[in-house]
């Protein structure tokens, strides 16, 4: 039996209500739902709580169908297939007024510094108590867990901040990492900086969880980050150098040595999960520009402003997702 919850979170990454703790502890228990696979989806900036429920509802069933259909498929295509699962998604305050009627909307681009800070903090205090918590939980079971984490836009700092801390304290053994525990990671257009996983970095810890396995995604169509990203990064950081965004450019040179190495793919009309046959790399950068570029051509898609940012609600990425996730025979 699987199941899906949605967890509503504060500035600070604390849940809203107190009465929710009891619930996502008996949901992330061993028993009696004993859950092999966790789901834990993370939204980014300017996401109201009505487009959030509408995007994760969406996506995670959109997913799931795609799973579904390579599994049931003769021959397997699957190395590992799905087991019983635990959605879990974060919902956390992105914008600055949960009101679209309301005159602030007009400046989301200044809230820029607040809401990456937000992410940050949402992903060490809320995403890493789960992640403990979970670990915890295993520590003493004998059943397995994978940890599968989808983030997009800001909502990858969320992930990243969580993963940071959770490897601290690993290094440190104030938490035991199960041996049979894995962490399958997605970036969907990270809005964090390109070099921010490089070792020594404020997500350089990631590259060491054992385990631990990353798709990147970028596109030179997300305007979002290609042009609005570099733009905010100037106006709240006045005097830094111009940023890169690991979704607009892909992974550094420093930041693959740390993963040992990386694969890059792309994604164009077409791509199905058995076009991942043969790839285990730690570290995948998946160019999204060909099927972004189809889909605007095509007319299928237009993100006015931010490009194809949001664009990914796609089958060849949930084909694509489900190929990283579960591997090919």
């Amino acid at each position: 039996m699987s199941h899906y919850l949605t967890i509503p979170i504060n500035e600070n990454g604390v849940i809203f209500d107190a009465g929710m703790d009891s619930v996502i502890q008996t949901a992330l228990a061993v028993d009696p739902f004993k859950f092999t696979d966790v789901y834990i989806y993370s939204h980014g900036w300017a996401t109201d709580a009505a487009r959030a429920l509408d995007d994760y509802n969406r996506f995670s069933v959109e997913l799931a169908r795609q799973i579904l259909l390579v599994a049931q498929a003769s021959p397997p295509v699957f190395k590992y297939g799905p087991g019983n699962s635990l959605g879990v998604g974060i919902h956390w305050p992105s914008q600055i007024t949960e009101n679209p009627n309301s005159p602030l909307n007009t400046a989301e681009l200044l809230t820029f510094y607040t809401m990456e800070h937000r992410a940050d903090a949402v992903g060490r205090n809320a995403v890493y108590s789960m992640l403990r918590l979970i670990l915890n939980e295993r520590a003493t079971a004998s059943l397995p867990i994978r940890l599968f984490m989808l983030g997009h836009s800001f909502g990858c700092k969320v992930l990243c901040a969580a993963l940071q801390d959770l490897q601290v304290d690993i290094g440190n053994n104030t938490i035991t990492l199960p041996a049979d525990t894995s962490f399958n990671v997605v970036l969907l257009e990270p809005a964090t900086d390109s070099d921010n996983l490089e070792s020594g970095d404020i997500y350089g810890e990631i590259s060491n969880i054992r385990g631990l396995r990353m798709l990147i995604t970028k596109s030179t169509l997300d305007r979002a980050l290609t042009e609005w990203y570099v733009l905010a990064g100037r106006l709240a950081n006045l005097f830094r150098t111009s940023r890169q965004a690991l979704g607009a450019v892909g992974p550094t040179a420093k930041t693959e040595g740390a993963f040992g190495g990386a694969k890059a793919i792309t994604v164009a009309p077409g791509f199905v999960a058995a076009d991942m046959r043969g790839i285990s790399d730690r570290l995948i950068v998946a160019d999204l520009t060909p099927i972004h570029q189809a889909r605007a051509q095509q007319h299928l898609y237009s993100g006015g402003i931010s490009g194809s940012h949001s664009d990914i609600f796609i089958d060849e990425l949930y084909q694509m997702i489900s190929g990283f996730l579960f591997g090919i025979a």
